[in-house]
């Protein structure tokens, strides 16, 4: 839908060439050229919008104006006028997102967002000049999330051409506002730039009111006025009528408002009758124009009344040439006034108003003063025929603020209304109250024999339905709706629309092949209607992964008229099922980024079943991420399953339960996982959704199999395989193929595994799915190396022999005869501890701790060492044949440990000797926890971007909890590491310091100085910013404290005294305090 532009809100305003230039506030002004940002704030009345209108005609800037107003306050609106107001400078600016505007999704998600702020900046970079965009009133629209998060955005990027000036009575809260002004990218200015010095009231009383006031009363009107613009033009209009101030000053103990009140009224009161009746007639109307002054008020030359106005200075401001609006205090006044002297004409006048704007098709102006006078009926009426285009248009909260508003009775009358309150329920996931709406409407519609709104009401409850695939639910209402569809007068794509919804029913239902078919009759009808994400989904659910991310990808990048209007689509939001493709595939970061921004959109659309979503997608993508920190995973399910009780939404628990059961299962929570599968199972099993049951069945028999009740899992995988087939989902038969394998494998059943495993390497490699042998997915092993064995044994018999060796030698693996199938992960920061696969090794597997401190050796060392060697480190005080012994038994007692079902006589895999040197095998797949924290800290440290830095740092110093191998602390072979790893921790908090000091979160820089002094007392630097935070806190006692803390700790530990910048840094805290001691004394 085009959205129309008024004009009149794009002119810069007319200002009276004899009205006073300040030097100090337009030497500040005249500096918004040199700003990405300006913002000007303060309260009404202090002259703000001219200060601005006098910068732009005085230095001759063709700057792009807005006035913006409070029907505004969505998105779409706002970006439009943004793009006329910068027309009016560069005429063809702005055409690629004008027609995306135009065809994008009536409701905005943070995608959407991200691309137009990527169109506007991209057009902005085209434009060979630099560009000063002045929004004037941001105020009314402040509370928009919307135009927030876009500004947001652009503030991130702006470009060096673009010079945004924000006029508003209060100062946003962007974010990124603190970061601009420390960068110097930031003009503030505010009401203490703004507020008149005695010298320039008596100048602008001179110059613009031709009065001459004696100094004594100067200053009593200054003291009265606090250099407020307003009051002081009030003052002058008061003299030449009064001939006398004393009157004035005897209100000094008036605060401002009070004091703007009794002027304003002493103003009014002085005008000619017909002026005051002009006055408060016009009031009620935004922008004034001749030809609306007329049709309103019923007379002839509003215009030579308008210039009147203006000569007398009565608060009215020009802007273009026969448009004028009075100052919003003023205006205040005189409605307020008007309604309470006249209520009959008032309400009258606002009723014309709106029939002006319903003849112009303006209805936002028309719904505005129907609102005003509490037209209940006329405003229902308007909504019963525009509703929709509203809904198109981006609209969503201004259409369900004028809903709010209508009594039951009109609904009654205009029964469609409760069509509209039901689709702003549904979008907002309030399912039981659009149900009740939808049923209000099939009720009204039913009575007056309206087929069509009979099948809308019932399409719409059948969304409801699928908005939480219950396919069982939504069938028979989606069949009622297409019969009432086909006794009305409607067009082929409103039936279509219905075909479409079927046919996403039939994949719900796992019924794919009867899916597609209804999609491509649906297309036959109405090629261009939206689809919902059906085809992705089919692609999803039979397993066709690369084409599901092309077709959503594409609905993301490519603009067409394919996009057309939509709103929000629950489960099926493009973000979300991308992570879920990503979970499976594989994906964890991409699967993760895409979560957090299906949560995010979830929480700005105010839609609670697409937060929930996102926060099961997030579960799934943290827990193929950290697989050894599954709490984060629980948290994301439990959050998930918590929003699904609050909407009432029984089957929304399916896919959270799904994944704490493959969560419990991994982590040997048995029974737990069992109960969880079984609850998930009951929901999907109640709503017949095959596809969704398999999944769940899948992870029951995994669970089954990580927690070693083989027969279980048999019969489990057998039940989902059925089920995969049914629904034709290649992915999954391949999934169920290859646990039956591994099952097969386990049980030394070489017939069944030969089966399974030469169907499953089939499947993989007709389906491009070797993706799963690299990557840690949802479904797949948790170790990877669990398919070696398999494989191995797959070369022997001869199973997919290529493949299988194609694939050995991608995972880095050749010439092995056998292997554990399992890695080895190991703790050794804080506590030893170590874990084969995902089963924990227990103190009591230790037989010999010996064999535990070889193993440290080896890992400590990480490169083969000599017998002779080890014998010297770990047997120092024993002979060689009696150290020889017992280096024996203590190897063979942690080959044990490290490969306890290894067969009598085989080789050793993850220890290995090479001629008399001894040492961890190069292909084994050890996790070490110090290498990844290594890592992590090593990036925080070289990186420099704040949005970087931090998240590698906390990831790393997360994995500090202690000493390194706290239980060798006195053996000389581990200390160069441990001192090692401290350091890094050391260096890692205190840059994790620095930046919290950054972002002023000194709070948190604190608490990890402290952490810092507790592994190191002598480390200056977290002194340093301890002091410096104190200081910042006000706190200068502690800050005082710990400079004599450092002053002592380095004198005993070191012998040496505070380095310059610490004792700088502690004179700048005792001036500070003298400073404020002084301030103190009266």
């Amino acid at each position: 839908m085009k959205l129309p532009i008024i004009q009149t809100k794009l002119r810069i305003p007319v200002v009276k060439d004899e009205f006073i230039r300040r030097a100090k506030l337009t030497r500040k002004i005249k500096k918004i050229p040199e700003y990405p940002l300006t913002i000007i704030h303060s309260g009404a009345g202090f002259g703000k919008s001219t200060a601005l209108a006098l910068f732009m005609r005085d230095e001759n800037i063709p700057g792009c104006w807005y006035s913006i107003s409070s029907m505004d306050d969505d998105i779409l609106p706002f970006l439009s006028y943004i793009i006329h107001s910068i027309r009016g400078v560069i005429p063809d600016f702005g055409q690629d997102m004008e027609e995306y505007i135009e065809t994008m999704d009536r409701y905005i998600r943070e995608e959407d967002l991200s691309y137009l702020c990527s169109l506007f900046i991209n057009e902005i970079l085209d434009v060979n000049a630099d560009i000063t965009l002045i929004l004037d009133d941001y105020h009314q629209i402040e509370h928009s999330y919307t135009i927030n998060s876009w500004i947001e955005k652009l503030l991130q990027h702006i470009p060096s051409n673009l010079h945004m000036v924000i006029s508003s009575r209060s100062r946003p809260g962007w974010k990124h506002l603190t970061k601009m002004r420390v960068n110097g990218q930031l003009l503030e200015i505010t009401r203490e730039d703004l507020v008149l010095t005695i010298e320039e009231m008596e100048l602008l009383l001179i110059d613009l009111y031709g009065l001459e006031i004696e100094p004594a009363h100067l200053e009593s009107i200054y003291q009265l006025t606090e250099g407020w613009i307003i009051a002081l033009c009030m003052i002058a209009q008061q003299i030449p009528l009064t001939g006398d101030i004393s009157t004035l000053l005897e209100h000094s103990s008036f605060s401002l408002q009070d004091l703007f009140d009794y002027l304003v009224m002493e103003v009014f009161s002085k005008q000619p009758p017909m002026i005051q009746q002009f006055l408060e007639q016009t009031s009620i109307l935004d922008i004034l124009e001749e030809e609306l002054c007329d049709e309103i008020i019923g007379i002839q030359g509003a215009s030579s009344m308008l210039e009147q106005l203006k000569e007398r200075n009565l608060f009215i401001q020009k802007i273009g040439l026969k448009h004028y609006r009075y100052h919003a205090l003023f205006k205040e006044f005189l409605e307020n006034a008007f309604l309470k002297n006249n209520p009959t004409t008032y309400t009258k006048l606002h009723e014309k108003c709106a029939r002006f704007y319903e003849k112009r098709l303006m209805w936002e102006e028309a719904l505005y003063h129907y609102k005003k006078i509490s037209h209940y009926k006329a405003i229902a009426s308007i909504l019963q025929e525009n509703g929709i285009k509203m809904l198109e248009g981006g609209m969503l909260k201004s259409l369900s603020d004028q809903l709010t508003l209508i009594p039951v009775l009109e609904l009654e009358n205009y029964y469609l209304l409760w069509f509209l309150k039901a689709e702003v329920h549904r979008y907002r996931s309030q399912y039981h109250e659009a149900e009740e709406c939808y049923d209000k409407t099939y009720i009204e519609a039913e009575k007056r024999h309206d087929f069509l709104g009979m099948s809308k009401a019932l399409e719409g409850k059948a969304k409801i339905y699928l908005d939480t695939i219950q396919p069982h639910q939504a069938e028979k209402l989606l069949y009622e709706a297409i019969e009432a569809r086909e006794k009305s007068i409607s067009s082929e794509a409103e039936k279509a629309k219905l075909y479409y919804l079927l046919s996403e029913n039939l994949l719900n239902s796992g019924k794919s092949t009867n899916a597609e078919k209804w999609l491509q009759k649906a297309k036959t009808y109405s090629p261009s209607i939206l689809d919902g994400n059906i085809e992705a989904r089919l692609y999803l659910r039979t397993g066709r992964f690369e084409e599901a991310k092309r077709f959503l990808l594409h609905q993301k990048e490519e603009l067409s008229s394919k996009n057309g209007t939509e709103l929000p689509k629950s489960h099926r939001e493009t973000d979300l099922l991308l992570s879920l493709i990503e979970s499976f595939t594989g994906e964890g970061l991409k699967a993760k980024e895409l979560a957090q921004a299906g949560i995010q959109q979830g929480i700005s659309l105010k839609a609670p079943f697409v937060e929930a979503c996102g926060w099961i997608r997030m579960g799934h993508a943290v827990q193929i991420l950290n697989k050894y920190d599954s709490d984060l995973a629980e948290q994301c399910y439990n959050t998930a399953l918590d929003i699904m009780s609050r909407l009432n939404v029984e089957r929304g628990k399916a896919e959270p339960l799904m994944g704490l059961c493959i969560l419990y299962g991994t982590r040997g929570e048995y029974e737990r996982a069992l109960e969880a599968g079984k609850r998930a199972l009951q929901e999907t099993e109640k709503v017949q959704d095959i596809w969704l049951s398999a999944l769940i069945s899948l992870c029951m028999g995994i669970t089954c199999i990580y927690n070693e009740r083989l027969n279980n899992g048999l019969a489990y995988l057998e039940k989902t395989r059925a089920l995969f087939i049914q629904c034709e989902d290649s992915f999954g038969q391949t999934l169920c193929s290859f646990w039956l394998a591994y099952i097969y494998y386990l049980e030394k059943e070489q017939d069944m595994f030969r089966e399974t495993m030469d169907k499953f390497l089939y499947l993989v490699q007709k389906n491009d799915f070797e993706f799963f042998f690299h990557k840690v997915s949802v479904f797949s092993p948790r170790d990877l190396q669990m398919f070696v064995p398999l494989l191995i044994q797959c070369t022997k018999g001869d199973i997919q022999k290529s493949l299988a060796l194609k694939i050995l030698q991608d995972m880095g693996i050749t010439a092995l005869d056998a292997h554990p199938g399992y890695s080895i992960r190991v703790q050794t920061l804080g506590q030893f501890k170590i874990w084969l696969g995902e089963k924990e090794v227990g103190e009591k597997d230790w037989q010999r701790e010996k064999g535990k401190e070889l193993f440290q050796l080896f890992l400590t060392v990480n490169e083969p060492i000599s017998k002779e060697e080890i014998l010297q480190i770990l047997w120092p005080n024993q002979d060689i044949k009696h150290a020889d012994r017992d280096f024996k038994v203590a190897l063979n007692s942690l080959q044990h440990v490290l490969e306890p079902t290894r067969k009598a006589r085989a080789a050793p895999f993850f220890i290995i000797r090479e001629g008399m040197f001894y040492g961890i095998n190069p292909h084994a797949k050890i996790e070490l926890d110090t290498t990844h924290f290594q890592t992590l800290i090593q990036n925080g440290l070289s990186e420099t971007s704040q949005e970087k830095v931090i998240p590698l740092l906390e990831k790393g110093l997360r994995l500090y909890l202690g000493e390194y191998l706290p239980e060798r602390r006195y053996d000389d072979w581990c200390i160069n590491k441990r001192e090692s790893m401290l350091v890094y921790f050391l260096r890692g908090a205190e840059k994790m310091a620095q930046f919290m000091v950054r972002k002023e979160e000194y709070d948190k820089a604190i608490y990890w100085c402290e952490k810092i002094l507790k592994r190191d007392r002598t480390w200056e630097e977290a002194y340093r910013l301890l002091m410096y935070c104190y200081y910042r806190k006000n706190n200068r006692p502690q800050a005082m404290k710990w400079y004599r803390k450092c002053k002592l700790v380095l004198e005993e530990e070191l012998g040496v005294s505070p380095l310059e910048p610490t004792k700088q840094m502690y004179d700048m805290i005792i001036e500070s305090e003298k400073y404020m001691n002084q301030i103190k004394q009266p």
